[in-house]
């Protein structure tokens, strides 16, 4: 932007130093200024530790030449609007007001120190061939600017959208993370009551992970996690949240499944890992645990976490590769409401509410 403005406005300063009998000194400062200066701006700004800091500096220098050509030009009305007008506009898209009132001091510096140095020239009215010779600078400078703001813009509203999934994602398995799980989670907690929606919470654990990490190291302990994050991914429909919410544990928020809908996804990625590993005979054999919670109605979203939590509990005290209701579970029986994966989906298949797991059977 610094070689195309400098070149255009070249064009009326010259038009006006023809009408007032340029000299050949002025003639070289002009075109120092439209070729040379631009170059030794950008190499500067490329070549310094703070780059935007000589960048800075180096348009306040834009403005002090600025208001020393305004002067040269006796102050001619059409240029000298327009170069005021636009050196202040791009101060304010680069820096901000701050950036501009630097600037702006700059200018009135520049053309008060040129102007009484040529004896106050006051000529205010412009020729034709300079408002013609003025337009260029006008239309070219002034929708560049536009067109260099728009997608200086763009950029930041970019990366600020992925600043903002990054916040919400743990960086190992790229699934959400525990904050954004707990918001999502009180959002459907929310939408539910409204909508008269219940919708389940499934809380994975994976079994013995510190034996994992402690016998095959914590390379292996990071693969199996991706590989049941993969699993939780393509699981997922639309309007489901799958997370991390920390160390081997992982969540799944199931929006509008009760809790016989969800034991049979639970079978469903315990499937899956068996799947993957009997595929390929050098993967680590996983097993998890899962607890399931229906979606509290009038509590919070870590009331339902604890109570997903308390189920995770139910599953592994009753022998761990297991899936458990808790108490959410339909029949309200006071047998065992924990199942042996294993024996989860043929059992599963019966009409919902059905289902019970005999406590000989974990």
């Amino acid at each position: 932007m610094r070689f195309v403005g400098a070149s255009l406005a070249a064009l009326p300063i010259a038009s006006v130093g023809l009408e007032r009998g340029m000299g050949r000194s002025a003639c070289v400062f002009l075109l120092v200024n439209a070729l040379v200066w631009p170059a030794i701006a950008q190499l500067l700004t490329r070549h310094a530790a703070r780059p935007a800091v000589v960048q800075f500096r180096c348009m306040v220098v834009d403005s002090l030449l600025g208001g020393a050509w305004i002067a040269f030009m006796a102050v001619s009305a059409v240029p000298s609007a327009l170069f005021a007008a636009l050196l202040v506009a791009d101060k304010i898209a680069a820096g901000g007001t701050r950036l501009a009132l630097k600037a702006t001091a700059a200018l009135l510096l520049g053309f008060l120190a040129a102007w009484l140095a040529m004896g106050t020239p006051w000529q205010p009215a412009t020729s034709s061939r300079t408002f013609l010779l003025s337009l260029p600078f006008l239309f070219v400078y002034g929708i560049g600017l536009s067109a260099l703001s728009w997608r200086l813009a763009r950029r930041v509203r970019s990366q600020n959208r992925q600043l903002q999934r990054l916040s919400r994602m743990d960086p190992l398995v790229e699934l959400a993370n525990r904050g954004y799980l707990m918001h999502r989670a009180q959002q459907m907690i929310e939408a539910g009551r409204a909508l008269g929606r219940r919708d389940c919470l499934l809380m994975l654990d994976v079994d013995d992970f510190k034996r994992i990490n402690d016998t095959l190291g914590h390379r292996t302990g990071d693969e199996a996690l991706r590989r049941i994050a993969a699993v939780l991914r393509s699981v997922s429909r639309p309007g489901d949240t799958p997370g991390r919410l920390g160390g081997d544990e992982f969540a799944l928020l199931l929006a509008g499944q009760t809790p016989a809908e969800a034991m049979l996804l639970a079978e469903k990625i315990r499937s899956l890992l068996h799947a993957d590993t009997g595929s390929d005979a050098t993967m680590l054999d996983l097993s998890v645990s899962i607890g399931i919670a229906a979606a509290p109605t009038t509590t919070s979203a870590e009331e339902w976490l604890a109570r997903a939590d308390q189920a995770l509990y139910d599953a592994k005290r009753h022998g761990k590769n297991t899936a458990s209701c808790g108490t959410d579970w339909e029949v309200g029986s006071t047998s065992s409401r924990a199942a042996p994966m294993a024996n989860c989906w043929p059992r599963c298949t019966a009409s919902p509410g059905s289902w019970q797991a005999d406590r000989h059977e974990k």
